[in-house]
């Protein structure tokens, strides 16, 4: 049997002298023969790329005129993982703002009472914290300029703010930054008394003592973040721990834990005797 009846058995042509070997599939194979497996049975791989030089597929299943998929790609990181953590400048800032209000300026204070006031020069919480922030103020000063500052002072804490506006703020009591007031009438707060930052307070507000002396160990200390209900007294040398919470006409004698909330007794109903 002649060479060219065989190839047109095996359904090939006949190789010219000097052209490259032919693959099983028909195509011509360029470099060295490949390694794979024979593709039995499956659709001829028309018009795929051959392997130009790669290397070759040892053992893997047959390419059956599928592209081959492309490597997935990473997707892109969220912007919240590859932000930088902060840096300590800003660890830094942090710790500026938890500066106590005698570490700040007067103006510097003001401004955060006038915001804490809802930014409204007319509020008369605002003018009582003004005046006791200018008393405070006045005595890192030098003379004369402190006398004259002395003398504003008393005239507007005694004549405006507790007689007109009803509130005994003693220049001796040590109140925190951003205090709201949010009444303004019948509010006593004696000489030592501490009240803490981001505090809350309200009319008809007493805070004493219950001896006869108004010494640093008798009078009440409260925490931060505090919100005093109207009507509300304090009494005595008690701590009020930060987050506290006292109700409408609550008499405190004893010490209030971190953010325990304190109320008075619900009145009672006195009906009428039954004719």
């Amino acid at each position: 049997m002649s060479t060219e009846a065989g190839a047109a058995r095996n359904g090939t042509a006949p190789r010219e002298p000097g052209s490259p070997p032919t693959a099983p599939n028909g195509s011509s194979a360029h470099g060295a023969p490949s390694a794979t497996a024979p593709n039995n049975g499956a659709a001829p791989n028309n018009g795929a790329a051959p392997n130009n030089g790669a290397a070759p597929n040892n053992g893997a299943a047959p390419n059956n005129g599928a592209a081959t998929p492309a490597p997935p790609t990473s997707a892109p990181l969220p912007a919240a993982l590859t932000t930088p953590d902060p840096t300590p400048a800003a660890e830094g800032d942090v710790e500026l703002d938890r500066r106590e209000a005698s570490e700040l300026g007067l103006r510097e204070i003001l401004r955060e009472d006038f915001r804490r006031h809802y930014g409204s020069l007319a509020h008369p919480g605002l003018h009582v914290l003004a005046v006791y922030r200018l008393g405070q103020w006045r005595r890192t000063r030098r003379q004369p300029l402190r006398a004259a500052l002395t003398v504003a002072y008393k005239m507007l804490n005694n004549l405006v703010i507790r007689n007109l506006y009803g509130v005994e703020l003693s220049e001796k009591a040590r109140l925190g930054r951003r205090v709201h007031i949010g009444h303004h009438q019948t509010i006593l707060i004696p000489p030592y008394c501490e009240i803490g930052d981001d505090c809350t307070l309200r009319h008809n507000l007493t805070i004493g003592y219950a001896g006869g002396s108004a010494s640093p160990r008798d009078v009440p200390k409260i925490g931060a973040r505090v919100e005093l209900a109207p009507g509300v007294h304090l009494l005595g040398a008690i701590t009020i721990g930060d987050d506290a919470r006292i109700g409408p006409g609550s008499i405190v004698m004893t010490d209030v834990p971190p953010g325990a909330t304190v109320f008075a007794a619900p009145a009672r109903v006195m009906r009428p005797p039954a004719r």
